[in-house]
């Protein structure tokens, strides 16, 4: 006949798997919370570089389209090889893009013309009065080339955005450019538009930290369960402890 006594080696058994089990539970709400945390992370840092993006394109897009249907292609490329500060179209292309720049709103509207695959210089910049020596690139000056999407510009002909870059002086700041071309669809300059993106990246972050509070109330609604279970388990712990110290 077979001996169904339980035995001291059974209880310690069972408290081996009993602990076992709480050591599974830990590691699983350890593992379950730091997915959370991570996946918050980093959809909140997608989120607030997509939506910027997003929202900065839309409001310049209009600034670039009035640009585009201002430049005429092929007097821009004559001023380009010119450089002439005096021509005519220079001045009154000028005028009417500080016009659409401060219509805008937007920090910097202005063209460039590729000297080569690493330099380009300003032709029309109307950004500000030429007067203003801070903010007003005259014809002519060089810049090298550093933005990836003003390459992708030089490359695809179409109208292409960067993404979003800390400056010091201005903040978060983005640029939209378009291309100018002649009346052969010959590239032969670029448009830029610069917008501030501070306060929308603000904002995002606004809605990234209420994302962030729900996050919070699930995390301690798991943690409660987590504390309700291992209760439970030192519970259970302890009344498989007892026959074993009772028989000592």
């Amino acid at each position: 006949m077979a001996d169904n006594r339980i035995t001291d080696k059974d209880f310690e058994t069972g408290e081996r798997h009993v602990v076992s089990l709480k050591f599974r539970i830990t590691l699983f709400f350890i593992m379950f919370f730091m997915a959370i945390i991570g996946v918050f992370i980093i959809t909140s840092v997608l989120q607030v570089s997509a939506v910027t993006r997003f929202v900065c394109t839309r409001l310049a897009l209009p600034l670039v389209n009035q640009m585009t249907d201002l430049i005429d292609g092929d007097a821009f490329e004559a001023l380009s090889k010119s450089l002439d500060p005096l021509d005519p179209y220079y001045r009154e292309t000028q005028r009417k893009m500080l016009e659409i720049k401060t219509r805008g709103n937007c920090l910097y509207l202005y063209t460039m013309a590729p000297v080569n695959a690493d330099i380009a210089r300003y032709i029309i910049d109307g950004s500000a009065p030429p007067e203003d020596e801070r903010n007003f690139s005259p014809i002519g000056t060089e810049e090298a080339i550093s933005d990836e999407a003003f390459i992708r510009v030089m490359r695809t002909n179409t109208i292409q955005w960067g993404s979003i870059n800390r400056t010091e002086e201005f903040g978060d700041l983005m640029t939209v450019y378009a291309p100018i071309l002649n009346s052969s669809g010959e590239l032969v300059g670029i448009i830029g538009c610069d917008l501030e993106a501070d306060a929308i990246v603000e904002w995002i972050q606004t809605q990234v930290l209420w994302q962030l509070g729900v996050v919070a109330v699930f995390v301690i609604l798991g943690l409660g369960v987590y504390l309700s279970l291992i209760k439970n388990l030192n519970s259970l712990i302890k009344r498989i402890n007892v026959p074993v110290e009772t028989r000592r």
